[in-house]
């Protein structure tokens, strides 16, 4: 990051990528978010350390979201976020909102579990799968109807050892998963592309009752890590958990595109 407007047009980025999944904030939380995803306490920190060239607790801030260990632990029914998105969870259960405002609080990670059955009500190692995510909570919320809501930014993918429920929260012990490098493929890029437009475009006409496709631009057209692009495919497509959770498990970048190819055609 080279100054201070390279961080505003990082929160313009997330303040429109969360318009998209309709989550509205304003100019100011969205500097203030892009704050706490660097480690710093508000934006007038961020932007005078910026301008005096100090960028020590940025780069913590990248290195902390890689570490194994304990964490505190979120487990969530019928859903699985992928890493590289900002996702709004949504939780009444005493346990997680204690390990949220750990998390949340003490400027720590916290591990997204997802569960096998959405009808386990307190679960353990063996009702969650055991490929996780590791996020930071960017803001904890409490609504109207006595949920809590966490904005969660998902860093990546860890390997879950131990998940159990304690008197202060949900705690897991994690491990780092080492994903294999991205290979240079263009080929394979440009064709999964064309296919999830074609697909869902295909889908949308035929809910709308349009006479023919419409034509989509590709939002995410200069992606060129196949890893990326089918995280971010994979994460606005509909699948069963057990899909979702097979390509989270799949650390092969290559075979992970392939894999959600393979999906988009059986969905078509």
């Amino acid at each position: 990051m080279r100054d201070f407007r390279d961080a505003k047009a990082m929160a313009q980025t997330l303040r429109a990528s969360l318009t998209a999944k309709t989550v509205t904030i304003s100019h100011s939380e969205s500097l203030e978010l892009v704050s706490k995803m660097f480690g710093v306490a508000d934006w007038n920190t961020l932007s005078a350390q910026i301008q005096a060239g100090r960028e020590g607790p940025l780069v913590a801030a990248a290195t902390h979201a890689t570490e194994a260990g304990r964490h505190p632990a979120m487990p969530i029914r019928d859903f699985a976020p992928f890493p590289g998105g900002i996702v709004p969870f949504y939780t009444d259960r005493a346990k997680t909102i204690q390990a949220l405002g750990r998390a949340f609080q003490g400027a720590r990670q916290i591990i997204v579990a997802i569960q096998r059955s959405s009808d386990v009500d307190e679960p353990g190692l063996a009702d969650v799968y055991d490929v996780g995510v590791l996020g930071s909570v960017l803001t904890l919320d409490q609504l109207a109807d006595g949920r809590w809501k966490a904005l969660t930014q998902i860093h990546r993918r860890v390997m879950i050892k131990d998940f159990v429920g304690e008197a202060d929260g949900y705690v897991a012990d994690v491990e780092v998963l080492d994903e294999q490098p991205a290979p240079d493929v263009p080929d394979l890029i440009l064709m999964k592309t064309k296919a999830y437009f074609i697909a869902h475009s295909f889908r949308d006409a035929i809910k709308q009752g349009y006479p023919r496709v419409p034509q989509i631009k590709p939002p995410f057209e200069r992606i060129r890590d196949p890893g990326r692009l089918a995280d971010m495919i994979a994460s606005h497509i509909e699948l069963s958990i057990p899909d979702k959770q097979a390509l989270l498990a799949t650390l092969d970048p290559v075979r992970r595109l392939e894999r959600v190819g393979d999906l988009l055609q059986g969905n078509a």
